[in-house]
């Protein structure tokens, strides 16, 4: 195993321990709640039938509706954990929420990282970490995300009883202040729920792509944690 200070390039046959568990457990858990969300979240937006032929009961509804909150609370639980870890974990950890755009290299990586995926370039750049276009990607992404957690909160806020959720009707207000209304909120909600879909999408695209033409490890390296340069 190889220690590096920096996302530098690995030099073949090194292997980097780069994804900490914490973080490993984040992206599944990621995965697993933004599944239940998409799939949850149409179904309330348009009802299918039931189980039973006939049109959605409450009893349907409700459990849908249940695995929707549950998976959205988690979801935001663990973003505001991941968030808090970044200070204390590896450098790796740190790389979705400070992008150094202040650097050449990095700029300079990324334009490396769009022509290798545009095909322009015949050999892409083997990072220990996320290479430049992967964490602008997955910085965007997080946005997306924000944006269905703080709209999600906004509509909760308006049925809950619970003072805990007072604050977030700040959400609505804003929508009010810029001449729109709860029904937009909701509206705002799906168009987020369209972006992460789109997200999510790029995202398995590219990890195939990399896991098949790249030069290291990808999807295994979000399970052992371990990231490896495979040979030329």
């Amino acid at each position: 195993m190889t220690e590096y200070c920096d996302n530098v390039l690995m030099p073949v046959g090194t292997s980097v321990y780069v994804y900490q568990l914490p973080i490993r457990l984040w992206h599944w858990s990621m995965a697993i709640c933004v599944s239940v969300l998409i799939v949850t979240g149409y179904i309330i937006g348009k009802p299918w039938l039931s189980v039973t032929g006939q049109p959605c009961d409450t009893f349907y509804m409700g459990y849908t509706r249940m695995a929707h909150f549950i998976a959205g609370f988690i979801l935001i639980i663990a973003t505001v954990l991941r968030y808090l870890y970044a200070l204390i974990g590896n450098r790796y950890s740190r790389e979705l929420i400070i992008l150094p755009v202040w650097r050449k290299s990095w700029w300079e990586g990324l334009w490396s990282e769009i022509r290798w995926y545009l095909f322009l370039d015949r050999e892409p750049r083997a990072y220990v970490g996320h290479n430049p276009l992967a964490q602008a990607g997955m910085a965007v992404g997080m946005i997306f995300m924000l944006l269905v957690m703080l709209s999600g909160l906004g509509m909760y806020a308006q049925a809950s009883a619970s003072p805990f959720f007072k604050p977030f009707l700040l959400v609505l207000d804003f929508m009010y202040w810029i001449g729109g209304n709860d029904q937009e909120l909701r509206s705002l909600h799906r168009l987020g729920m369209l972006l992460l879909i789109t997200f999510v999408i790029v995202h398995i695209y590219m990890v195939i792509r990399e896991e098949i033409m790249g030069k290291t490890t990808l999807a295994s390296t979000m399970f052992s944690g371990y990231r490896e340069r495979r040979k030329d």
